[in-house]
């Protein structure tokens, strides 16, 4: 079982001037010390206009960033928007390329297509319309990497006979990802070849109908490229402290800090979707910030994940890598039973904890989780 940082870029709210750059600065600091603690990857994420949830808004960027300053960690976009209104598919080959070669080919992409219409409706696209602008830029990629010449003639971009430069250092080329929430989209990524990234927070047992579904369509597969990367990755909140009240109480104060972000921002889960239905697109970001703020104060509207449970045995049954070193690492043992890969695991889910518990948290378990899960 391999483990990754997934790191969040959540500011909160204003003031920003300081907020803003000490949280991106943070999260290289947080792949920095991931690496130090033993992390396989550092999963970095791409987010537009969404306040205050994440400002990250280059993923490639901070992998390039955190790869300047290590040299050993895994670097994924993630997730990287692949539609070509947002990132043209020939600047992603290229920019991924100029990664791999500056890191020593260390760089993967995690792809996707936004986390719902505020994002891709500023860039001229409905939700609807994303799949098809994925699959195709998806498919083309790997030809760039590979081919010596390239040209392409499809749906959403055209490109006449060119050499795309550079190359990247892995061959055939580096690793791809999707990240995917439903059974079919998890089914897909595995007939394509992909790794799949499955970014909502669930219980190991309910993960074990997916893992299966993945594995049963990689197994026979139709790949985009020559590369099968036969990964399934899902994410956990990490807080490992040898306190285990305190690392509790942090989740508790963090818990419910961007449930209200959550609930108006991911519209393409169907169950926000149901509940924004009535909004016009776009929604402009005056009224997201009055959606926020009616989120926030409705009872109705929770966490991803629990945040007042104070009973490790439940937690560990939700999937929460919180409590212990050795309540986590039983967490942990839930994941690797059931098939996951790669655990995620993502050390700051707000802008609540402070970064010295966070570090700290990233170092309990470099020292006393992830050493059991070696081979």
């Amino acid at each position: 079982m391999e483990f990754a940082a997934v790191c969040s870029a959540t500011v909160g709210p204003r003031p920003w001037e300081e907020s803003e750059p000490r949280r991106l600065r943070e999260d290289l600091e947080i792949g920095v010390a991931a690496e130090q603690a033993g992390f396989d990857a550092f999963w970095a994420p791409e987010h537009h206009f969404l306040e205050e949830y994440s400002h990250n808004a280059a993923s490639h960027l901070t992998c390039l960033a955190v790869g300047m300053r290590t040299s050993r960690i895994r670097l994924v976009t993630g997730i990287m928007n692949l539609c070509a209104p947002i990132n043209h598919p020939v600047r992603v080959a290229e920019q991924i390329a100029m990664i791999d070669i500056y890191t020593h080919g260390r760089i993967e992409l995690g792809t996707g297509r936004g986390s719902g219409s505020t994002e891709v409706n500023a860039f001229g696209l409905r939700n609807e319309e994303t799949k098809s602008y994925w699959e195709e830029a998806i498919r083309a990629i790997p030809k760039m990497w590979t081919q010596d010449l390239f040209s392409w003639s499809g749906k959403h971009f055209s490109l006449p006979e060119r050499n795309v430069l550079p190359k990247p250092v892995q061959k055939p080329h580096p690793p791809l990802w999707v990240t995917a929430t439903n059974p079919d989209t998890i089914e897909t990524a595995g007939r394509m070849g992909l790794g799949v990234a499955v970014f909502s927070f669930q219980s190991a047992l309910d993960l074990a109908p997916l893992v299966e579904r993945y594995k049963n369509a990689i197994a026979k597969p139709e790949p985009v490229s020559d590369v099968i990367h036969d990964r399934f990755l899902t994410v956990a909140p990490l807080l490992c402290l040898d306190d285990g009240d305190e690392a509790r109480l942090w989740n508790t104060r963090r818990g419910r800090a961007t449930a209200a972000h959550t609930a108006v921002y991911f519209d393409t889960i169907p169950a926000i979707a149901a509940r924004m239905a009535s909004e016009p697109r776009p929604i402009p970001q005056r009224r997201l910030r009055e959606l926020i703020a009616e989120a926030a104060s409705d009872p109705r509207v929770g966490p991803a994940f629990p945040v007042e449970e104070q009973d490790p045995e439940k937690l560990i049954e939700s999937g929460l890598c919180v409590g212990t070193p050795d309540e986590v690492r039983r967490a942990v043992a839930k994941y690797q039973a059931v098939g996951v890969d790669v655990l995620g695991l993502v050390p700051r889910t707000s802008w609540i904890e402070p970064q010295e518990v966070v570090l700290r948290s990233m170092a309990t378990t470099g020292r006393s989780v992830l050493p059991a899960f070696r081979s």
